[in-house]
């Protein structure tokens, strides 16, 4: 994870929102992982534009996302600090670390499907 003033903080509720590179090296697993949450979440924005209507469905988004990010941290941390290392190296262009992507999203898949 990211070196936050001489020392790694956790991605969570309580510690520190995830950084761009992590979240383009994450967006994949996120995609595939919290479809159902986001899908509700935007169901529920579509018939209402009132803000606090889909509280709860964006608290699932963040719950889901938070809970990867955590599985990540414990499963394939290494391969993800080196996915997102490239990203932020090479500009957040994904095209330049796609080795490093399938290193990532094949040993996080292995270790939790």
């Amino acid at each position: 994870m990211v070196n936050v003033g001489g020392s790694v903080s956790e991605v969570g509720p309580s510690g520190r929102p995830p950084s761009s590179q992590e979240l383009y090296a994450a967006g994949r697993v996120i995609g595939y992982k919290c479809f159902d949450q986001n899908y509700d979440f935007m169901k529920c924005k579509a018939k209402d534009d009132n803000p606090t209507a889909c509280v709860s469905e964006g608290d699932a988004v963040h719950g889901c996302v938070y809970g990867l990010f955590k599985q990540i941290s414990s499963t394939t941390k290494k391969e993800f600090d080196a996915l997102a290392k490239c990203l932020d190296n090479e500009d957040l262009q994904p095209h330049m670390c796609k080795a490093k992507q399938a290193a990532f999203e094949s040993t996080f898949y292995a270790k939790t499907s």
